[in-house]
């Protein structure tokens, strides 16, 4: 370790520095709110509160929603939020640990595009451009300070890495299974609509190599085990997500069947604009509320010099083609001129033509810096280099100076309590029945739902007339005592219900009764339950213990990353068995 530090401390120095430019707007006592990043904060919370309370793998949020609770873990894996959690865990404030995982955020993206560009071309100075380049795109900086896409900002760290992988499994001989596997598990662990992207880029890059598959069949086996490896290690998260949709109707399933993603394109001036726009996404809103979600010119016009290049002069051409052609049809596919009503069905899980965008970002970086050394080598490499790279800085930085002028409601030492309290959601005439700081948009609330969750409180729907008793709440625990019950009675909780709750049932001397499997109230969708004929005093305790197919999901998830871990040395023991048995 001590040996790569000093290697490559110039690079790590520059890397810092490039970071800290575009860091520079959280370097101040304020916090811009983007779009989500209260719901971001309120995840990082949620999730300290969870280690807090010994819960290190969390299934809901249970004290969010006015401690109805709130299924995002089943939903949007918050496995690469451990690293803040932990971070707030040590007493750092909410909002200075949210700028540090920023700042983290930002310096791996800078290496993962240094590392893939470097491994693909093989020329630092193209390596550190396409860095520099991805970094400071327009979409990238409406990510971090616009929308507080935090699920957007990982993914793009992990984008660049999966185009080395494409690269490396079809155009060289030097490709693994198992990084191309992990990188796409990684991808679906940070931002699911950025997997289905990279599915689909994945897709052409395959369809474009296809003769090279079918006589190349090593290839085939190296994507096939690949595949098995990365539903393997997603287990935990992949099918508990699943059975969740398939076992209830939630919002985001409304969105994306009944929303006209055609509202969200671009015009084609939306393409160049400089300026970054603290605005909102669709048509609807007037061209002064239009966001800036374009790739920035730099990106935008420097892969053109592909047409400008020898085809002879690049060893990868094909694959860099691909890159640029695809990287361009992105952006166009984001424009009005898209017939996006014809492919709503199809495609409408993208809630935004626009995300495309990141696709453009990623690509087109890598085919920047590339192009760019290769068409100046025979000019002057390193004053091209010094003079493109003052350009994306003082560009960067000026479209970063927008953030400065924003206003600002929340400040480093703003405790969690006033971010919860989400009395800002009443800022645009928004008044909801959930806290949309801690629920966004509140994607993953069920649809039937007609609760007034703000002002519901701890009641309990019950037709039985005896007098419920002993009422006790804490993280993740309810419970309550009522003399008898009969077949017909019920109750109704105030908690929304997802797949994986259960309720435990004891007599007067705290002995163990039966468990009684609860479902949701029909108009609420609370959880609810039926406590059956008890003719004696009966406590309840109510629980979100998790499903059966959880359980298994984690054991295969975790039986796979110890057979990754421990590859070698399994396959030198049976190879020593066999050994042993000839």
């Amino acid at each position: 370790m001590r040996k790569i530090i000093k290697k490559y401390s110039l690079l790590i120095a520059f890397g810092f520095i490039v970071c800290v430019l575009f860091c520079y707007p959280l370097f101040t006592n304020d916090l811009v709110r983007g779009h989500d990043t209260y719901f971001h904060l309120c995840r990082i919370e949620a999730l300290k509160e969870a280690y807090v309370h010994g819960d290190f793998f969390p299934r809901l949020y249970y004290e969010q929603n006015f401690n109805f609770g709130y299924g995002t873990p089943l939903f949007y894996s918050d496995i690469f939020l451990i690293v803040p959690a932990l971070i707030r865990l040590s007493g750092v404030p909410i909002v200075i640990t949210y700028k540090i995982f920023i700042f983290l955020c930002t310096f791996l993206t800078f290496f993962s595009m240094y590392y893939s560009v470097k491994k693909i071309s093989r020329k630092s100075s193209s390596a550190f451009l396409s860095s520099l380049i991805y970094l400071f795109t327009a979409y990238r900086i409406t990510d971090v300070y616009v929308r507080g896409a935090i699920g957007e900002i990982l993914a793009m760290i992990i984008m660049p890495l999966i185009i080395l992988e494409i690269y490396k499994v079809l155009y060289t001989e030097r490709y693994n299974y198992k990084t191309l596997g992990i990188f796409f598990g990684l991808l679906l662990l940070s931002h699911n609509i950025s997997f289905i992207l990279m599915c689909g880029v994945f897709g052409v890059f395959l369809i474009c190599n296809f003769g090279k598959l079918l006589k190349e069949k090593k290839r085939v086996y190296c994507i096939i085990k690949a595949i098995i490896i990365a539903v393997g290690c997603l287990s935990f998260f992949l099918f508990p997500m699943l059975e969740q949709l398939t076992s209830g109707q939630y919002a985001v399933n409304e969105f994306v069947s009944n929303s006209n993603i055609s509202n969200y394109t671009l015009f084609f001036e939306q393409l160049f604009t400089v300026n970054i726009n603290f605005g909102l996404a669709g048509h609807e809103f007037g061209r002064d509320y239009w966001m800036t979600t374009n790739t920035g010119l730099i990106a935008l016009f420097l892969p053109l010099l592909i047409f400008k290049l020898n085809k002879n002069d690049l060893p990868n051409y094909s694959f860099l083609l691909i890159c640029t052609l695809l990287g361009y049809f992105c952006l166009i596919a984001c424009l009005n001129i898209f017939p996006w009503s014809a492919l709503n069905s199809l495609l409408s899980f993208m809630q935004f033509p626009w995300r495309l965008v990141i696709i453009s970002s990623v690509l087109l970086s890598i085919t920047s810096g590339i192009y760019v050394i290769e068409f100046s080598k025979d000019i002057n490499e390193k004053k091209t280099s010094l003079i493109l790279t003052s350009l994306i800085l003082m560009l960067g930085v000026f479209q970063l100076s927008f953030v400065l002028n924003q206003p600002a409601v929340i400040h480093n030492d703003t405790p969690y309590s006033l971010i919860a309290d989400d009395d800002y959601s009443g800022e645009h005439g928004i008044v909801t029945y959930f806290n949309q700081a801690e629920l966004a948009a509140a994607d993953y609330l069920p649809i039937k739902d007609n609760i007034d969750y703000r002002n519901y409180g701890d009641y309990i729907v019950t037709n039985n007339t005896k007098e419920l008793v002993d009422f006790v709440r804490d993280y993740n625990y309810m419970s309550f005592s009522v003399d008898s019950s009969q077949d017909e009675s019920f109750y109704i909780l105030p908690l929304i219900y997802y797949k994986g709750y259960t309720v435990e049932c004891y007599n007067e001397k705290g002995d163990f009764i039966q468990s009684l499997v609860p479902y949701p109230d029909d108009d609420s969708y609370l959880v609810t339950f039926n406590p059956g004929e008890k003719n004696e005093r009966t406590r309840y305790v109510i629980f979100y213990k998790g499903t059966k197919l959880q359980t298994i999901s984690y054991c295969i998830s975790f039986l796979f990353m110890f057979l990754i871990a421990f590859d070698k040395k399994i396959k030198e023991g049976v190879k020593r068995i066999c050994c042993r048995l000839q």
